[in-house]
């Protein structure tokens, strides 16, 4: 008999902490833009760029935290500032629109991935002694953003960063462009980690009004979170829970977030830069954290809780787990409830588990009541964690 808590960002974002994708950008780009030379107050940092942009998440802000009394060091500040103005991936996505969730900025790294197959058609020695090149796609890459290539003109003719031609053999050198980009992005993962620590967690000690959520229920948590929200803001043991993808630390070197892909494109895996993906970064950085035991017997009710995580593909083989620990009851006992924030976020979470499980297992097991929704409201969560379990013994 217990209780499973899964937390995803939207744990983080329950609680208005400003841990969005684009929460992270905006304040970078105040960042940029300014040197601080005294501690920062909150409306200097957030009353620009992201009040400007969001509005809403800004007063829930101010609502729910004394915003009076959050000072950000300026030193540390101006360290963030050091780090991001010359990394290649902030460059990046900072200009790139269409990355709205931290889900989308994963998809834009395959994106970059897969378009290094551009440069793979270049195989004449004298056209790259040249370094002149003609190709209508190289409009549509984003090779530009990253200074790998100057785009001379409309018509696709561009040149290649001199650091990846190779003179002597006259070959372009992929995988220096790969190594460089790996480079970028783990320095990219560490300006995220400063901007969680040196950002984000002052907040938790000027919230207003925690949530009076009885975790007492909870057996184990399981979070896909880099921040310590569970332990710093509700006191819960660091034993208690389990990070899946890594934590934040205040030691940059320490730190173990894995953020990434699933899998190397076909075509770039030849290379082995692997520090892409989410599996090499776990084992590399010591973040490779058990999951859920698929039990061999089942004797009582086990639920889980999912708490603000999108139910996405990035993620598929936990869910597949927990479909899995379902599907090994054969006395239906264990249920998933997953709460919600409204109805478009539902629709968003069955669309992602119908992309992830079969369509079948699925329709059953709502109709089973083993797999049900819940709103996401203080109310539910009580009640969904209060509800007493029942222990069942099989009979022979």
């Amino acid at each position: 008999m217990s209780k499973i808590l899964i937390t995803g960002n939207g744990f983080d974002l329950f609680h208005n902490l400003p841990t969005k994708y684009h929460h992270f950008i905006s304040i970078m780009q105040t960042i940029e833009k300014n040197q601080f030379r005294e501690d920062v107050s909150f409306d200097n940092l957030f009353g620009g760029i992201f009040k400007n942009k969001f509005t809403y998440d800004f007063n829930s802000i101010v609502e729910n935290y004394k915003i009076e009394n959050l000072k950000f060091e300026f030193d540390k500040i101006n360290r963030l500032k050091e780090l991001v103005v010359s990394n290649l991936w902030y460059k990046y996505s900072k200009n790139v629109l269409e990355i709205d969730t931290w889900i989308d900025f994963e998809v834009e790294i395959e994106t970059i991935l897969n378009q290094l197959i551009i440069f793979e058609k270049y195989s004449d020695k004298t056209v790259v002694n040249k370094n002149t090149f003609r190709d209508p796609l190289i409009k549509f890459t984003d090779f530009q953003l990253f200074g790998i290539v100057r785009i001379i003109d409309t018509t696709g003719l561009f040149t290649i960063n001199d650091r990846y031609i190779n003179k002597r053999k006259n070959i372009i050198e992929i995988k220096i462009i790969l190594e460089d980009l790996a480079k970028s992005f783990e320095e990219f993962i560490m300006i995220f980690n400063r901007y969680l620590v040196d950002i984000v967690s002052t907040f938790y000690k000027e919230i207003k009004e925690k949530y009076q959520i009885p975790f007492q229920f909870i057996d184990e948590i399981y979070t896909f979170n880099y921040t310590p929200t569970l332990e710093d803001m509700y006191g819960i043991n660091n034993s208690k829970v389990t990070y899946l993808h890594g934590q934040v630390n205040e030691d940059c070197l320490k730190q173990n977030i894995v953020m990434g892909i699933s899998e190397l494109p076909q075509d770039i895996k030849i290379n082995k830069m692997f520090d892409f993906t989410k599996y090499y970064q776990k084992v590399n950085k010591n973040a490779n954290k058990k999951f859920i035991e698929i039990p061999k017997t089942r004797i009582d009710e086990t639920v889980f809780y999912i708490f603000g995580h999108s139910l996405d593909e990035s993620d598929k083989e936990y869910i597949i787990d927990l479909f899995k620990f379902l599907e090994f009851d054969d006395n239906m006992y264990s249920k998933i409830c997953v709460f919600y924030y409204n109805e478009n976020d539902k629709n968003n979470k069955w669309r992602n588990l119908f992309n992830i499980i079969d369509k079948n297992v699925l329709i059953e097991m709502n109709k089973k009541g083993r797999l049900y929704f819940s709103n996401l409201n203080v109310e539910n969560i009580n009640k969904e964690f209060s509800k007493e379990l029942q222990i069942y013994k099989i009979v022979f």
